[in-house]
């Protein structure tokens, strides 16, 4: 029997607490009369594109909002690195460090993948707007904002979603074992399956209602591309609040390269008009100008996404591989907020013979099932914080 998630795993921890404040400051200055709801949101903020030397391929008909400004609306001040090369959006609670032509940022030191690098125009940082409304906003007040980019449906605007029906998919099966390790005999399929029941039993015990898409070691359909949309048809037939699929990685090459690659990797659904984090040539723009059915959730998708990344890194003591952005098929298609947690490399051994003990596995859901609880924090605190932050 699986036992119980401790209490005190649940309960957030100081900086979890500290970043949360950011909402609630913004909420104190709405009640004061000191800024308008208005105020914070990211829709106010003047468009720019690159012009100039510049410009390139790679900005062509995206819109930018100056880093500054936009820090400026949540409580954020912007410094500068002595090298100029980086950019520190800061409060007591709050540090995001921005780099020049780069797409990774630093969000309180967890790495987050941004859809278009960050330019530099006329001595200003520049964001894209979708990434600001997209990856920032979710992270710095979630709940805040729905509805003030493309893409975004009535019902994201007046609603915060409920999280009573979670859906665990744990990836592979049958005849696909997923990744192997051959030398320590340990492949994706078995271990996905064990931590996905591991994670069940902890949410189960605190209220939800659980429901994983294979229950043994079978797949959802013979055909690859048909197995994998029937396991979002399968959350979205359930009426899911939430959809995660679990895997565990592994990377090919040399045996240095293999040895080298560890850590966990956190995914959402690729935002409409932008491109995956895999994609850094930009080659794959017909399937970036599509609104995919789980674009709809893009908001509450990133900050599930960033509880579980939070949690994986610091409770486990995982090496951070990044939050990041893919159109992959289980994503593609489910109607709720959703992610895909890539627990792991198998290729590595010596994270392999951790992930193939009952206690890593046990330690892995835990964390999974502490990020689960914050998000649901979350999504209460934002019912509480929304009727004064609408606009």
């Amino acid at each position: 029997m699986v036992p119980p998630l401790p209490e005190k795993v649940l309960r957030p921890g100081p900086a979890a607490m500290l970043e949360r404040r950011v909402g609630f400051c913004a909420l104190i200055l709405v009640a004061l009369g000191l800024a308008s709801p208005g105020a914070f949101a990211v829709s106010t903020l003047q468009s720019e594109r690159v012009v100039g030397a510049a410009t390139s391929a790679a900005t062509v008909g995206i819109d930018y909002v100056r880093s500054e400004e936009f820090g400026a609306k949540f409580g954020l001040k912007a410094q500068r690195s002595p090298d100029g090369k980086k950019l520190t959006l800061q409060s007591p609670w709050t540090t995001i460090i921005l780099e020049r032509g780069s797409r990774e940022i630093a969000h309180n030191t967890l790495r987050v993948f941004l859809g278009e690098a960050v330019r530099e125009q006329r001595g200003h940082f520049l964001l894209s707007r979708i990434d600001a409304e997209k990856t920032l906003v979710p992270l710095l007040v979630p709940g805040h904002g729905l509805g003030a980019g493309k893409g975004a449906t009535a019902p994201q605007r007046e609603t915060v979603p409920k999280l009573k029906t979670i859906v665990i998919d744990p990836g592979h099966g049958g005849a696909d074992p997923g990744k192997v390790n051959a030398r320590l005999g340990v492949n994706e399929k078995t271990m996905t399956l064990d931590t996905a029941k591991r994670l069940q039993s902890l949410l189960e015990v605190r209220g939800y209602r659980v429901l994983l898409t294979r229950t043994a070691d079978v797949a959802l359909d013979k055909d690859k591309n048909t197995d994998l949309r029937a396991r979002a048809h399968f959350a979205n037939s359930a009426q899911a609040d939430l959809f995660i699929s679990l895997h565990y990685n592994a990377v090919g090459g040399s045996e240095a390269t293999l040895q080298r690659v560890r850590g966990a990797e956190v995914y959402t659904l690729t935002p409409q008009y932008q491109h995956s984090s895999s994609d850094h040539e930009r080659q794959d723009s017909k399937a970036a100008a599509i609104a995919l059915p789980g674009n709809a959730h893009d908001h509450w998708s990133m900050v599930i996404a960033h509880e579980v990344h939070r949690a994986l890194v610091h409770n486990v003591g995982f090496v951070d591989r990044g939050l990041k952005r893919a159109r992959f098929a289980v994503l593609r298609e489910v109607d709720c907020p959703a992610l895909l947690v890539e627990a792991g490399f198998l290729s590595h051994d010596e994270e392999a013979r951790k992930i193939a003990t009952p206690e890593y596995r046990q330690q892995i859901a835990e964390a999974l099932a502490t990020g689960i609880v914050l998000y649901d924090a979350a999504l209460e605190a934002a019912r509480r914080r929304r009727p004064r932050l609408a606009h």
